[in-house]
């Protein structure tokens, strides 16, 4: 257990907004490490290295496996309280391997470094811990701050699109990775230390805020880590962890071959990254949206509006559309994005509570991962086999009708925002 500061539960101001900053700041280098680079790096790594697309897609999906691979772990050390010492390692290790990747010259290295030191660095200080703690510091007003948190990600799929453009353009994309690497590291690093505290409890809190009355001394842990054989019982962790996996093809699939799509349709590079930029600001607008009906609604209505949000984005793609017709597909497409990882934050922990937050998110990211890790890489091979991503796109739309319908099945007891479980 990591040791903290004591300090007075009657004076201290409650710390759990500086730790959604923290949060947030880790979320959006993670994703300006992974998600939001990776896709802008098929084309530079395709024509640097002599590689097909499929190949290329590739060091995604392996570094999707090693994410889900280390979620379990990943998860009990975060449920057990070690989470400030490991986001710092995570913050140092996915700097490094970007560094590497900038420095390849063969193209194995690439699918060496991205999963083995990019993605688990990444892991370690990404969307489970994020997520957890937060989860940890909010019951009443989750939906609200897994919102602000999730808006990272959005911010980072904003800023690095147009930064990596003007950087490729200006020098090359191993200028380009390397400076992001070394940004992401001067900027994450320092808040990480200062701000990540595991749990209120550690610091004489509670959730929310909540008042300690004078003479009371808050628990040392508040809540009790189920077994990961007790959470392999529980229906909703298969039924939650399969909808999502589908659910979470989707925009790794669109994140990875948007912009060589825009490409083939004769868009230039600049402005393909364009397209990811804009569903990065719908993506937070949806965000917005979600924060103010999150803690109020039942998170299985918003699932199923956000499948419906994400068909349509498909079927405007495959109405071979114009470069203004691509913009909307993006704001499209970001409007229902932005809300995914904040409900499934929201629907984990009204199933789970915080006890199991982090093992939830671990076991069911591990369980999805052969759906999640694949999509990127087939779409890349039935582009190369094909010529064209129609077929992909198609898949695509059955798996989010595939995820709604599995989604019926989640049962949450007497819904009541703003609740755990065992309330």
């Amino acid at each position: 257990m990591e040791s903290v500061s004591p300090v007075s539960p009657t004076d201290a101001p409650f710390r759990g907004w500086s730790v959604v900053a923290a949060a947030f700041a880790g979320q959006m280098i993670f994703s300006s490490g992974t998600f939001a680079l990776y896709g802008l790096l098929v084309i530079p790594l395709t024509e640097t290295f002599d590689v097909s697309r499929g190949a290329v897609s590739l060091g995604q999906a392996l570094g999707m496996l090693m994410m889900g691979i280390m979620g379990p772990l990943i998860g009990h050390m975060v449920d057990a309280g070690y989470t400030r010492r490991m986001m710092l390692f995570g913050a140092v290790l996915m700097p490094v391997g970007l560094l590497l990747v900038s420095r390849a010259t063969a193209f194995w290295q690439v699918l060496v470094c991205f999963p083995l030191i990019v993605s688990v660095g990444g892991s370690m200080f990404g969307p489970i811990p994020t997520m957890t703690l937060v989860s940890n510091w909010f019951i009443r007003r989750r939906g609200f701050v897994l919102g602000i948190i999730a808006a990272g990600a959005t911010t980072a799929s904003f800023i690095v699109p147009p930064l990596f453009a003007w950087l490729m353009e200006r020098y090359d994309w191993r200028t380009a990775v390397a400076s992001i690497a070394v940004g992401g590291f001067v900027i994450v690093a320092p808040i990480l230390w200062a701000y990540v505290i595991a749990r209120p409890e550690d610091v004489g809190q509670l959730p929310d805020g909540e008042a300690v009355s004078d003479g009371e001394t808050p628990p040392d842990s508040a809540v009790v880590s189920p077994e990961a054989r007790e959470l392999m019982r529980d229906p909703n962790l298969w039924v939650q962890g399969l909808a999502f996996a589908f659910l979470f093809a989707s925009p790794v699939v669109l994140s990875l071959h948007l912009v060589p799509f825009a490409v083939d349709l004769g868009v230039s590079f600049m402005r393909a990254s364009y397209l990811l930029a804009v569903s990065s600001v719908f993506s937070l607008i949806g965000k917005l949206v979600f924060i103010g009906f999150a803690d109020r609604v039942d998170p299985r209505r918003a699932v199923w509006a956000i499948t419906g949000g994400l068909v349509l984005p498909f079927l405007l793609l495959l109405s071979g559309p114009s470069y203004t017709l691509l913009l909307i597909t993006a704001g499209v497409f970001g409007l229902a994005v932005g809300t995914v990882i904040p409900v499934h934050g929201l629907i984990v922990g009204a199933c789970f509570g915080r006890g199991g937050f982090g093992r939830v998110m671990g076991i069911g990211g591990l369980m999805g991962l052969p759906i999640i890790a694949s999509a990127g890489v087939l779409a890349g091979v039935i582009y190369d086999r094909t010529g064209s991503y129609t077929m992909s796109f198609q898949l695509q739309i059955v798996l989010l009708v595939l995820s709604a319908t599995i989604m019926l099945f989640l049962r949450i007891p007497e819904f009541e925002p703003g609740t755990e479980p065992s309330d």
